[in-house]
């Protein structure tokens, strides 16, 4: 008879646990299903930025498509842009400018006077110096919601594309026809998703 008993009480704890992992608390909403993982963030310590199952360290230049991944939950819809310009400004994997390889400068960021900025000194030709690739990420992140409030400013709306905002920036960002087509090229071409 305690078998009995303690077998149903056993099965009904079971029950109602299994019920509370499905479904919840009453009255507590989770925002993903249960044994998904949240959002996705990205976490400093040390010399490292950890990402998910990414680990990549501060100093030197990481490849593109962990570049990319950090990218996206860094700067959102602005993640393909940061990754074609810094292909476009510093090379693919292995092939960095000197900017990119002394000062840490993946995109050709100047130093700027009217946005905050990451940088920790002006370089040669007013090029930003950082202390590591992600601090670059970062500028980039605050320079493009400084060009983003001046294209609302101008179009009395938000950007659509890629493309669009390039065609904004071309002349302020870099004027050179060919740096222009490139990028475009790039645009069309990059496939990181």
């Amino acid at each position: 008879m305690k078998t009995m008993l303690l077998s149903i009480i056993r099965f009904a704890f079971v029950t109602f646990f299994m019920y509370l992992v499905t479904n919840g608390l009453p009255g507590i909403q989770q925002d993903k299903p249960y044994g998904h993982p949240r959002r996705s963030e990205v976490v400093i310590h040390s010399d490292t930025v950890f990402l998910d199952s990414l680990r990549i360290p501060l100093k030197g230049i990481p490849p593109i498509w962990q570049m990319h991944e950090v990218a996206k939950v860094t700067l959102g819809k602005w993640s393909k842009l940061f990754i074609v310009l810094k292909i476009e400004e510093s090379g693919y994997d292995g092939q960095n400018s000197i900017y990119a390889l002394k000062y840490n400068n993946l995109v050709g960021m100047r130093f700027p006077n009217h946005r905050e900025t990451t940088a920790r000194k002006r370089g040669y030709s007013n090029y930003c110096i950082f202390d590591h690739w992600y601090d670059c990420m970062i500028d980039f992140k605050f320079y493009m919601e400084f060009t983003e409030k001046s294209f609302i400013k101008y179009y009395q709306r938000k950007p659509k594309t890629d493309k669009e905002m390039i065609r904004f920036m071309h002349g302020s960002y870099n004027a050179y026809s060919q740096w222009y087509r490139d990028v475009f090229w790039l645009i069309d071409n990059f496939q990181y998703q």
